[in-house]
């Protein structure tokens, strides 16, 4: 069973600092798909599959066409995996009781038994990856990424509004962040 390192890395600027926490996190992020495609695999579904009944399950009854917003797909792809769906007993459909041209879709008991079984795989493999670990640290690095994730999110969002006119408080906070590193190492990483 891989440990953490003995000592951690040496502190450098937080430019650097966040370097290398993104390349972490993309790694994590690349990691986490392949270990999704086997626990679905191992399920009997696919990702995709997977990510619908999940969006269901919050749902808990929705339209096709809402689903297929939700998963960002076409509502004839969402169509075609709610179909294969039902007809492995993991979906039901009843008409709208608003629109009697549309149905609304929920997952039936053994859909949710299937989701219970990808989530018994996943808490499986999680809780060996952390065993020997004190639960404080567990805790702790759950609340980390909790807020790690709400920063994000706010800091992501500013990205898809308009450019930032020429804001010096923006650029003495980007001169704070700057490091030794040039720019070319994270887009490296992210292709």
């Amino acid at each position: 069973m891989p440990q953490a390192p003995e000592s951690p890395r040496p502190v450098g600027s937080p430019r650097e600092a966040a370097d290398d926490l993104l390349a972490q996190l993309v790694s994590l992020s690349r990691r986490s798909r392949s270990f999704s495609t086997a626990v679905a695999h191992r399920c009997g579904l696919q990702p995709s599959q997977i990510h619908l009944l999940f969006s269901l399950y919050r749902a808990t009854e929705c339209r096709v066409a809402a689903l297929a917003e939700q998963q960002l797909v076409d509502p004839s792809v969402a169509s075609r995996q709610i179909a294969g769906l039902e007809r492995e007993g993991l979906l039901g459909r009843r008409p709208d009781p608003e629109d009697g041209r549309a149905s609304l879709v929920s997952l039936t008991d053994a859909g949710l038994a299937r989701l219970e079984q990808v989530r018994e795989l996943h808490m499986g493999a999680m809780a060996q990856a952390v065993a020997g670990w004190p639960a404080e640290r567990i805790y702790r690095m759950a609340h980390d990424l909790e807020e790690l994730i709400g920063n994000a999110e706010h800091a992501y969002q500013a990205l898809s509004g308009p450019e930032p006119v020429d804001d010096p408080g923006a650029s003495r906070a980007a001169a704070n962040l700057s490091g030794d590193q040039p720019a070319n190492e994270l887009k490296k990483e992210l292709s």
